[in-house]
């Protein structure tokens, strides 16, 4: 049985069939993790589909880190993101790791949980005019009870295929973000100061 697309990774370049596959375990709240992805989205994926077209299928994983209290928040954005636009899910990751630093903890510090899902989906709304707002919020929001007897503890509309990614993750054993995989193996070699140089020598002798 296959799963559904968003169970499946968030393919950010080439196609299911490409020889080679190259994943991006990331947290939008790691300082490395926006490096790496600043040098893939910005320069790696066009060089790779106008040199090497077909042949490298790039996937970003996420890899929440729990000490950074908003990674949940952000990564579930994301996901809200994807499910209403899939094709916003790269162009909504680049915008959160450019305005990363809203996220950090001293910037949410004395945010409440509600206030910090306003402002991921406004920035949503500003990537696409597919992506309102509302949209984005209805499936973040956690309606309140009045007494904790009332509460079921379910979490919102992303929680379950949040679960799949954190369980994904501890199952094939990721522990720091990044993490980079190549054709299913841990590529330590891969650091996230790499030039763009760097990577073309890097599918020189792997392509």
């Amino acid at each position: 049985m296959s799963l559904p697309p968003q169970f499946s990774g968030h393919r950010i370049s080439g196609k299911a069939d490409a020889n080679h596959t190259l994943e991006l375990y990331l947290d939008y709240v790691c300082p490395f993790s926006a490096k790496i992805w600043k040098q893939v989205y910005e320069n790696v994926l066009p060089w790779l589909e106008q040199n090497h077209p077909g042949q490298v299928q790039v996937i970003f994983r996420n890899q929440i880190q729990p000490w950074h209290p908003s990674s949940t928040l952000v990564a579930e954005a994301a996901l809200a993101v994807e499910q209403i636009d899939p094709a916003q899910f790269a162009p909504y990751s680049n915008a959160l790791f450019v305005n990363q630093k809203s996220f950090f903890d001293e910037a949410v510090v004395d945010k409440t949980r509600t206030e910090q899902y306003k402002s991921l989906s406004a920035l949503a709304a500003t990537t696409s005019p597919s992506l309102t707002h509302d949209k984005v919020l209805s499936l973040l929001q956690i309606e309140p009870v009045s007494t904790a007897a009332e509460a079921t503890n379910h979490g919102n509309k992303i929680t379950n295929e949040l679960k799949y990614h954190i369980k994904l993750g501890r199952q094939t054993g990721i522990h720091v973000s990044p993490t980079v995989l190549w054709d299913g193996i841990v590529e330590n070699s891969i650091s996230s100061g790499w030039t763009l140089e760097q990577w073309k020598e890097f599918f020189g002798n792997k392509l």
